[in-house]
């Protein structure tokens, strides 16, 4: 399995359980862009077609159309959707009897005439009588046409006009009454699913025709309070945006002192569903790495194992909190994996240790280079950074955390790296913080194939706090918690990647 194809198990379980609500008539689903709401969207409706009907319109597709259009072409679109799930459409025929005898009603005078006008020649040529009655057998035809009731051909008729032309119709016309007809008519035949409408990427349409589409649907809602009618007479309707980005567009049309809550209220019945990308990510963490193709064989065998290692546990943290706080999306990560990563090489020169560190070969340095890969820069990781700061500022650290040592030894090596030439040894080194309030003793030793370097934290503390990283401490019986800056301090650590790979290369 390739990680485009995402399980949303646990994701498409909580959604299901939220459209499930009786009074759940219309809701937002928000998420921030590039998080994969469409994808998660298609993905569920195709999963549960045996319990909904639904029909997806993209108004990012009426950016090029006047606004007073696009109400136009929400209906050319749902009737062009309607009309391929095969509904029931009344066709009345007239038979010819029937048809002649409306025909007769309405138009007598016309018969009578025609008739009599020729009478006189029946004795001449009975063509003065054959042609009249064959003139009025064609308008009998015609009639018939003409009162045939066809609501598919007016269906057509309506789809085919907006192939060549804009249309201008106003809102509550035939072919409003017509959708609403068709809805009922899928419901009628599958009174088991409920129909549900989408409209999708709303927060990424010009202001002008989002107000134009919700406050179409907002007057509807308004009328239909009531009965809690929905528009076209579907059982759900969804709306998908970022509503924080709806948010910023409304007060910016109208005004911050304009009341939003009671603006947005009326277009969700219970709350917003807050898309949770992250355990969908939890879900799919493995068959992301498992993707992965690295030049670099051993971080490709640490990635894809099914076995903890730093590499894959650091990676997946960071990842985690990158996502929770909205700094990594999953058109990122998607693209990430369309090609192989090139993991950078470069020196790390030491005074004490015999031979040459490799950045390569120095776990925390891998790591970064991914991170900075699949962000799409520099500029894309430090913002990062600052959302996770801004959301993470402290983090809790003990020794039951898997890798705790690793996690805070390696970042410790980077920020301290202008005191240290990252120098493998044995002693116990001590970092000092003024800035984090941060004592740390931790050791530099050499990654696995003693061509790289890989710092472990041996005890956590305050500045205040007196201790030289060579005491013994029962963990068992006494596990203090530390609280840290970690997204600092991988900030800080990231900006001392860019300095060695400038001053040691």
């Amino acid at each position: 399995m390739i990680f485009k194809e995402l399980s949303i198990k646990n994701e498409s379980k909580r959604f299901f359980e939220h459209l499930q609500l009786a009074e759940n008539e219309r809701i937002i689903l928000s998420g921030i862009f590039g998080l994969g709401k469409t994808y998660f969207i298609n993905k569920f409706f195709e999963e549960k077609n045996e319990d909904f009907i639904s029909i997806k319109l993209n108004p990012i597709n009426y950016s090029v159309s006047a606004n007073q259009d696009v109400f136009e072409l929400i209906k050319f679109d749902i009737g062009f959707q309607l009309f391929s799930k095969n509904p029931t459409f009344d066709k009345e025929k007239f038979s010819t009897l029937l048809a002649g005898q409306f025909f007769l009603i309405e138009n007598y005078k016309e018969v009578i005439i025609s008739l009599a006008k020729n009478l006189s020649k029946l004795d001449q040529n009975l063509n003065a009588i054959i042609n009249p009655t064959l003139e009025l057998g064609e308008k009998i035809e015609k009639f018939k046409k003409e009162r045939n009731i066809d609501e598919e051909e007016d269906l057509k008729s309506f789809l085919e006009f907006f192939k060549l032309k804009k249309g201008t119709y106003r809102e509550e016309d035939s072919i409003s009454e017509l959708l609403n007809y068709l809805v009922e008519t899928l419901r009628l035949n599958s009174p088991n699913k409920k129909i549900v409408l989408i409209i999708d990427d709303l927060d990424r349409i010009d202001p002008e025709h989002l107000f134009r589409i919700m406050n179409v649907f907002s007057a509807h809602f308004d009328y239909y309070d009531i009965n809690g009618k929905n528009k076209f007479g579907f059982d759900k309707v969804v709306l998908i945006c970022d509503i924080n980005n709806i948010r910023a567009i409304f007060h910016n049309r109208y005004g911050t002192e304009i009341d939003f809550s009671g603006y947005i209220d009326k277009f969700y019945s219970t709350e917003v569903f807050h898309y949770n990308f992250s355990s969908i990510i939890v879900e799919n963490l493995s068959n992301f790495f498992k993707s992965v193709r690295i030049d670099n064989n051993i971080l490709q065998e640490y990635l894809q194992s099914n076995d903890e290692n730093y590499y894959k546990e650091e990676l997946f943290f960071i990842l985690n909190h990158f996502i929770l706080s909205n700094g990594a999306s999953t058109r990122a990560l998607v693209n990430f994996l369309k090609k192989e990563f090139k993991l950078p090489n470069y020196t790390i020169k030491t005074s004490v240790h015999e031979h040459p560190i490799y950045s390569n070969q120095t776990p925390i340095l891998g790591i970064l280079e991914i991170l900075e890969d699949i962000l799409g820069g520099k500029s894309s990781v430090l913002k990062a950074l600052e959302k996770a700061i801004e959301k993470f500022p402290y983090m809790n650290f003990d020794s039951f955390q898997s890798f705790w040592d690793s996690r805070v030894g390696n970042l410790i090596m980077l920020v301290d790296s202008q005191n240290t030439n990252m120098a493998i040894s044995n002693n116990v080194r001590i970092f000092e913080s003024d800035k984090y309030n941060l004592r740390v003793a931790y050791k530099i030793q050499p990654s696995s194939n003693s061509y790289g370097a890989y710092s472990r934290a041996i005890r956590i503390g305050y500045q205040a706090d007196n201790f030289t990283g060579e005491e013994t401490i029962d963990f068992s019986k006494s596990i203090t918690k530390n609280k840290i800056p970690y997204f600092q301090l991988l900030k800080d650590a990231y900006k001392m990647k860019w300095s060695l790979k400038q001053d040691f290369r």
